[in-house]
């Protein structure tokens, strides 16, 4: 086991072989327990901004302080969710067993959900910059089975949807610069914003609009 704290963010981690052996506790900013086989987590300090769990075999977290700002979580047997903090803005619940997910705070600015078993989505956030519902780097791997997205915020930037079940894509904000819907059953896709970048499509077959058609509102474009 290996577990990191900080007492102030700016400051260098302090290491520990096991939570019991941890001063200050209640004082703690930033935990990172990461690939240490854990089963359960203690209850989390009131003071914790930062928690990373991934990589373990976690079937549930414990309460969540109302200051914790970014969570990772992925990687672990988590079934549900709890209530997230008002605070969070980045969340990273990929690789796990998930059927749902709770209301998002609309501080949030970062979503990655992706390999879960979610069929649908809670509504988003205005404030969602980031979110991937499929890897944008594991493009042939398993990935929720959506059928269709909410309606995506105006700031949103970044939006990674490969391998799911998509027919169809909610209207483009004008704010994205990036597109990866590879692998889902698309015949066409929205007017593209022309803040739009780079657009990924692999695998899928376009019949109302060529691909070329697309690639002149873009820099990069690979399928």
């Amino acid at each position: 086991m290996r577990i990191k704290i900080k007492y102030d963010l700016e400051n260098d981690s302090i290491e520990y072989n096991s939570f019991e052996e941890i001063d200050n506790y209640d004082n703690i900013v930033y935990i990172d327990c990461s690939f240490s086989s854990l089963n359960l987590l203690p209850k989390l300090p009131s003071s914790l901004q930062e928690l990373n769990c991934s990589y373990n075999y976690l079937n549930l977290l414990p309460k969540l302080p109302s200051s914790l700002q970014k969570l990772s979580c992925c990687h672990n047997n988590l079934s549900s969710l709890q209530n997230l903090p008002n605070s969070l803005v980045k969340l990273d619940c990929s690789e796990n067993e998930l059927s749902s997910l709770p209301k998002l705070p609309n501080s949030l600015l970062e979503l990655s959900c992706y390999n879960n078993h979610l069929l649908s989505l809670p509504e988003f956030p205005e404030s969602l910059k980031i979110f991937r519902c499929g890897c944008e780097f594991n493009i042939f791997g398993d990935s929720n089975k959506f059928t269709s997205l909410p309606n995506l915020p105006i700031s949103l930037e970044e939006l990674y949807c490969t391998g799911n079940q998509l027919s169809v894509l909610p209207e483009l904000p004008n704010s994205l610069k990036i597109l990866n819907c590879s692998f889902n059953k698309l015949s066409v896709l929205p007017e593209l914003p022309n803040s739009l970048k780079e657009l990924y499509c692999h695998g899928i077959k376009f019949i109302n609009k060529t691909k070329h058609e697309y690639f002149i509102k873009i820099i990069y474009m690979y399928y």
